[in-house]
């Protein structure tokens, strides 16, 4: 029979006095003498912001669970594993299965003193490792503001979205507000000509719940159909989990995904839209890799929920929310949270630390129990994805810092860090996450649009203030919004993959996302007024953010969907300067004899005519492309040259060989000489 311990001294005294009071003791090492001295290293982090009345523990062996729970079990603690469906008898002695099945989640009185509680399990022969369950958190200040106005529909889409004229992030033509720059955005509008998403790739949102019902998000859900054609309160795919038609709550442990909870923000709803909600459905936003509007277009995202209004947010359920992502066929894990910038500072620290985190992540990374990746466009691993955080700090947060993950900086929509931003080491690639300040002035609409909860939720802040976010969509800032981009240009690229038949390793496909970018410390001179956030008080005040210590430290750059597109072509793309004549090199498609060739013809569809805004067609001259683009946007476009003479040779003809190369112009706002960034 269990104890219901109900004082701070009660569980840990139970434990030290198990030594005479339970039927097995629990120092028991074979010799009897008693205790042994605390095994140094047993306990791998601190007890600093972890969750009360529960522990984690990793044991020497898969197959100890059982005697484990045995002799905590007259003390009231109950030992379940971290990972459902795994235990010694389901898994392969050695593989990595196993290895996680030896993870148990010890729950107990959360008024026990956690700390004498750690000393106690270590001094357990079974025990290898014990681990504080740390709470993690969002990068997002998780506070949302409404669509006061439906603006008219874009004119640099197709798409029928009655909002996507908002979403400055995907296409910026420097309206949003005096300070906005064109092209600060992700360069999606165009890659959309090519691709909008395949419902093969799964991408896994870990994050609140996300809301399936959702009008502008339904259709891109992936849907677990053994679960939903199945017995209600059975695991009918036996993957462990009961009922998880569209994901999991990992918090609540059932199928029941919720987003409207008191203490709900509806973060992962936001979240999921900037990845994929429904495009060209006539209905609110678009999303990265929403689709076209077709029923079989589009990727498809499951709900992992690790927060669950104020609850969750512990390592444990991130945990088992990635291996379930590894598992369950995402490609992708869309991770807005983590631990505070400077909590781990190296690898190495975060690996012997963070165990449990480090050793799902590595399992999702390496292709989970299959250990191939989940999308044939990649065939030895998946695709992790974390914001870099909202510390304002010179390093990245972990676990995204870490080296087999990919983490997202900020900027705004003037194409500068926004004032919230991590960067510096761990820090890979920058992506728009929005800023409420523009100078001295605050806007929403500078920030992220995305789907939001029908309902409307009311939360209160820690300085008590009462929030009732709006229903159906609402802007949002944070590193928490930058993410999702990168995870939904990832997934696009993957799609296109898919239609290209295209394969890679997680260490090609990676390094083809951090090398599609666009230039952003030609910028960071001088520096801009924005709100200014004091970390130490969470105040703030309006003032001056120095630029200087941004440069070189935002990534490798600003995300690009159409550059990620032509490097899975193999096109190659030149940039151009818009409302600029200009020529450009054409060393890049040709080699280092371009400007000797012999041209035949430029050719242009309409479409790309019209998406760069060209007044005249694109000629050679000298070797050379002269082009003259109006529109920020990208285009293709097909060059006949003849290699070897100045005349095709054939019948009464000796010549050279007619050759054909694509290449691909992205109007800019910057360029040097030969078409490259500054």
């Amino acid at each position: 029979m269990k104890m219901k311990f109900t004082n701070i001294a009660t569980v840990t005294a139970a434990l030290a006095l198990a030594v005479s009071a339970c039927s097995v003791d629990p120092f028991e090492d074979g010799a009897g003498h008693g205790a042994p001295d605390m095994p140094v290293g047993k306990i791998v982090n601190t007890s600093s912001n972890s969750a009360k009345g529960s522990i984690l523990v990793k044991l020497n062996d898969a197959s100890q669970a059982d005697a484990l729970q045995t002799r905590l079990e007259e003390c009231g603690i109950v030992v379940s594993p971290v990972f459902q469906g795994l235990t010694a008898a389901t898994t392969k002695a050695g593989s990595a299965e196993n290895n996680l099945a030896r993870w148990c989640r010890l729950d107990f009185s959360e008024y026990a003193d956690l700390d004498s509680l750690a000393a106690v399990l270590s001094g357990y022969e079974e025990v290898g490792r014990v681990q504080f369950n740390t709470r993690l958190k969002l990068a997002s200040d998780c506070r949302s503001y409404p669509v006061t106005s439906v603006p008219t529909k874009a004119d640099f889409s197709d798409f029928n979205d009655p909002q996507l004229a908002a979403q400055w992030h995907y296409h910026n033509d420097g309206s949003v507000v005096a300070s906005a720059r064109r092209g600060a955005d992700v360069n999606v509008a165009d890659a959309w000509r090519l691709e909008t998403g395949r419902p093969e790739v799964i991408v896994a949102i870990i994050d609140q719940g996300v809301q399936y019902n959702h009008p502008d998000l339904a259709q891109s859900m992936w849907v677990n159909t053994a679960e939903l054609n199945g017995t209600s309160g059975a695991d009918d795919d036996e993957n462990g989990y009961v009922d998880d038609i569209y994901g999991y709550n990992f918090v609540s442990n059932s199928g029941e995904i919720t987003w409207a909870k008191q203490g709900d923000s509806g973060h992962g709803t936001h979240v999921a839209g900037t990845v994929a909600a429904v495009n060209n459905n006539g209905t609110g936003v678009c999303g990265i890799a929403g689709g076209d509007g077709s029923s079989d277009s589009g990727v498809r995202m499951m709900s992992l929920q690790v927060f669950d209004g104020n609850a969750g947010g512990t390592v444990d359920v991130s945990a088992a929310a990635i291996r379930y992502a590894a598992d369950n066929g995402a490609s992708i894990i869309q991770c807005s949270w983590g631990y505070a910038a400077g909590a781990y500072q190296s690898d190495a620290q975060w690996t012997a630390s963070a165990r449990l985190e480090a050793e799902a992540l590595e399992y999702f990374l390496n292709g989970g129990k299959t250990g191939k990746g989940n999308c044939s466009a990649i065939t030895d691993g998946n695709i992790a994805i974390f914001a870099a955080g909202n510390d304002s700090d010179d390093m990245a947060s972990y676990p995204g810092a870490s080296r087999g993950c990919i983490s997202v900086t900020s900027f705004a929509s003037d194409n500068l860090p926004a004032n919230y931003t991590n960067y510096g080491p761990g820090c890979n690639i920058a992506a728009p996450g929005g800023e409420y300040y523009t100078g001295d002035t605050y806007y929403d609409e500078t920030c992220v649009l995305s789907t939001m909860p029908t309902e409307s939720i009311t939360s209160v802040g820690d300085d008590g203030t009462v929030t009732n976010t709006p229903a159906n969509y609402g802007y949002m800032q944070g590193t928490s919004m930058a993410c999702p981009h990168m995870s939904g240009v990832a997934a696009l690229g993957l799609s296109y993959a898919l239609d290209m038949g295209k394969t890679y390793t997680r260490e090609e496909f990676m390094s083809l996302l951090l090398t599609s970018v666009n230039d952003i410390d030609s910028y960071l001179v001088g520096s801009k007024t924005t709100l200014i956030v004091n970390p130490a008080t969470n105040t703030g005040s309006i003032g001056e953010l120095d630029l200087a210590p941004f440069y070189g430290q935002m990534g490798t750059g600003t995300i690009d969907a159409w550059r990620v597109l032509m490097q899975i072509e193999g096109t190659p793309c030149l940039v151009a300067e818009v409302g600029k004549s200009q020529r450009l090199n054409l060393d890049s498609v040709f080699g280092g004899g371009s400007e000797n060739l012999t041209y035949l013809s430029v050719e242009i569809s309409d479409d790309d005519y019209d998406a760069i805004g060209l007044m005249t067609d694109p000629v050679i001259k000298g070797g050379q492309l002269l082009i003259q683009p109006t529109y920020y946007g990208s285009a293709k476009l097909t060059i006949t040259a003849i290699a070897g003479g100045s005349q095709v040779g054939g019948g009464a003809n000796i010549g050279g060989m007619e050759i054909t190369k694509e290449v691909s112009v992205i109007a800019r706002g910057i360029s040097n000489g030969n078409g490259g960034w500054l």
